[in-house]
């Protein structure tokens, strides 16, 4: 079953732009031809090829294909899952007037104008990726991550692309606790993705955290696993706040001194009082410079 939707997003959206992603599986990197972003998804517990294409500079168009004789959900569902994942409602035009008056980072927008994150499925996603990343440098980080998709993942085939969708939760909480030992995932982070998995199967209200961003990234930090970094980061990519920091993150460490030209690396506390002048977008203004390193410097 196939749904066809044109969706406005709040100011600019770049599709090109958004298909540039950092420290992701290599399928998500090439996900794009032709004009064309591919993504495999879950929407509603469905799971769905999600092809979208820029129709104007505000405006996308979708085409949602349920796999393997799945009935789409209702429309209106498919309609809010786009707008979340692809960040249409976040409001552009504010940021780029607020960055505009920081002359630090106000070439931000410049060569990156309509750049939206396009967020995980789940929040259960994001802290999962969040934990392959600790303490392992960026290509084997990757590599895990690839072997968690190709071996309890599902792959698709459209028009020559290749696309993975992330394990479903209960797919992760029926494992073993060694069961991922075989694809060199270490004893505690096989030991805290399946935990992950059967708390958010025993207790949903964990993908419906609401309150501050501080207050939500708190919530997190009680989880087995879970540090401040990774929640921060998995609130970002994970739920769409765009007020948290991930300050401890390398990359931003290194973005924060090439733009305000420090002679050394700022550590974690540096890094967070130089960014209360970014509030109250420091999680965008941290994607924008985690891209910019990506692709540009």
């Amino acid at each position: 079953m196939t749904l066809s939707l044109r969706l406005s997003s709040n100011g600019p959206a770049n599709l090109a732009l958004c298909t540039q992603p950092v420290t992701e599986n290599q399928a998500d990197r090439e996900a794009y031809a032709d004009g064309i972003l591919y993504r495999a998804a879950w929407i509603a517990g469905v799971p769905v090829v999600i092809q979208a294409r820029n129709a104007a500079e505000t405006e996308l168009e979708f085409t949602v294909t349920t796999m393997a004789g799945a009935p789409l959900p209702d429309e209106g569902e498919v309609e809010q899952a786009l707008r979340r994942k692809f960040s249409l409602d976040l409001d552009l035009p504010a940021f780029y007037r607020f960055v505009a008056a920081i002359p630090e980072i106000s070439h931000l927008p410049d060569q990156q104008l309509g750049l939206r994150p396009i967020l995980k499925d789940s929040l259960l996603e994001a802290l999962c990726l969040a934990i392959v990343d600790q303490q392992v440098n960026v290509p084997f980080a990757a590599k895990l991550k690839h072997r968690l998709l190709e071996t309890y993942g599902q792959r698709y085939h459209l028009n020559g692309q290749t696309l993975w969708l992330f394990p479903a939760p209960d797919t992760l909480a029926r494992l073993d606790p060694h069961a991922l030992h075989p694809l060199q995932f270490s004893c505690s982070k096989s030991s805290y993705i399946i935990g992950l998995a059967q708390t958010f199967m025993n207790d949903t209200a964990w993908e419906l955290l609401s309150g501050t961003d501080e207050e939500i990234v708190s919530r997190l930090c009680t989880l087995r696993g879970v540090g401040r970094w990774t929640a921060e980061y998995a609130s970002m990519v994970g739920l769409g706040l765009v007020d948290t920091l991930p300050a401890a993150d390398i990359g931003l460490m290194r973005m924060v001194q090439h733009v305000y030209q420090l002679p050394d690396r700022p550590g974690e506390q540096q890094v967070r009082e130089i960014a209360r002048d970014w509030s109250p977008w420091r999680g965008l203004v941290t994607f924008y410079l985690w891209h910019q390193e990506d692709t540009q410097t």
